[in-house]
């Protein structure tokens, strides 16, 4: 069957989306707070797509027993009680809070 015009789910998302708006009006009506946002310092994305387990990197159980530690060992950083995998040295040097 051919349609036309909105579908029934583009006229809720239109309608939900105006409803929503009555609200909070004061908050449309102020528009963008002064400023802008404030600027992102800091931001640490790991995806691994198949890539090594959380805790054979960046969430070591050092203290745990054998069968949940995994198979390599920890590094300290700067940071006293933070540890990360053997295999990277660098981010254990970089880690600084």
């Amino acid at each position: 069957m051919l349609r036309f015009g909105p579908t029934r789910r583009a006229f809720l998302q239109a309608g939900a989306g105006l409803g929503l708006g009555g609200l909070c009006p004061g908050r449309v009506a102020a528009g963008p707070p002064a400023g802008g946002p404030k600027p992102i310092r800091a931001c640490i994305l790991v995806f691994y797509y198949g890539g090594p387990s959380h805790l054979e990197t960046f969430d070591p159980k050092p203290d745990a027993p054998a069968e949940v530690r995994g198979e390599y060992r920890s590094i300290p950083t700067a940071v006293p009680g933070v540890r990360v995998s053997e295999h990277l040295p660098r981010v254990a040097r970089l880690l600084d809070r």
